[in-house]
């Protein structure tokens, strides 16, 4: 087929490499989400440039930033990559749907499985597959399309997404159940003297460590005040190493209710009222979302009564 005369022969790969340099700003970010090197993004880039006649992105040994033209390329070219993902969501299906969810560890325990069970009773035909991650994790996953919808305890700034709060969950100081941290219980506010023992944190980009931030803020202290002992990714083994006596830590009540009911661990609240943290739906823009994704959207918003 005879090429359009003037007409640039830019590809999808030059404007994918464009939009999550953007995105990102930083060129081994977006060589990351695409499992790409990054001269070859660069070289994308580069050709673009040269294509288009003009600069769109100014570079220097430390900053990135987007000229007008670039920033003209860049809403045009989003656009369109969100059309083509759109497009092979509904196209490629063909009689099965999949959703893909990501989940943090608390709603994937406390909020998923009814969820799943009541929109599988409405809608049989549809197949889902989940994944479990940290939340700031499934965020990017929304925000670059790898998850169709997600369920976080965060929220951030991403400009991709959407936030809908869901419900409220109290976060509480988890303990071993001994008699040095029983004593505690006598004292009418143990909270400073808590957070002076040994403390197990999760991961960088759980919900409950960006919270714990959020609460250490609050209260005009910071991480580096803390006896971290530990950072750990997994919460089902940093509770055992909490009941073994390592520490404590700052968890979400409903992950940690049946271990103080059965004794393993004793229940702090954060000071004088409970400190409460919303847990989210996270979603991209809707004219990024394919028809099914919408549907199962609003029937999360009936069932959790949202608007």
């Amino acid at each position: 087929m005879e090429k359009t005369k003037g007409m640039p022969p830019m590809d999808i790969r030059q404007l994918e490499a464009y939009v999550y340099t953007v995105k990102y700003r930083s060129f081994s970010l977006a060589a990351q989400k695409l499992y790409l090197s990054q001269p070859t993004v660069s070289a994308h880039i580069c050709n673009l440039e040269k294509e288009l006649h003009t600069q769109l992105l100014k570079r220097t040994t430390k900053t990135l930033s987007v000229t007008p033209a670039g920033q003209t390329l860049y809403n045009y070219a989003a656009e369109i990559l969100d059309l083509r993902h759109k497009a092979i969501l509904e196209l490629s299906n063909g009689q099965e749907t999949m959703l893909h969810i990501g989940v943090s560890s608390v709603p994937s325990l406390y909020l998923l499985p009814e969820l799943l069970a009541a929109y599988h009773e409405k809608a049989p035909e549809i197949r889902f597959r989940t994944s479990c991650s940290d939340s700031l994790d499934v965020i990017n996953k929304v925000a670059d399309s790898s998850c169709d919808i997600g369920l976080v305890g965060t929220k951030t700034a991403e400009a991709n997404c959407e936030f809908l709060p869901v419900t409220s969950d109290e976060l509480v100081i988890a303990a071993p159940n001994t008699p040095h941290f029983r004593a505690y219980q006598s004292q009418p506010d143990p909270l400073t003297a808590l957070l002076r023992e040994p403390f197990l944190l999760r991961e960088d980009n759980s919900g409950t460590k960006q919270e714990t931030l959020y609460f250490l803020q609050n209260h005009g202290l910071s991480l580096d005040e803390l006896n971290v002992i530990a950072v750990m990714d997994d919460a089902a083994a940093l509770k055992r190493c909490i009941a073994l006596g390592m520490g404590i830590s700052i968890l979400s009540r409903a992950t940690v209710q049946t271990d103080a009911q059965q004794g393993r661990l004793l229940l702090f609240p954060l000071g004088r009222s409970a400190f409460l943290r919303r847990l989210y739906i996270v979603y991209p823009s809707i004219r990024r979302m394919s028809e099914q994704a919408i549907h199962f959207l609003d029937f999360m918003k009936r069932y959790y009564r949202i608007g």
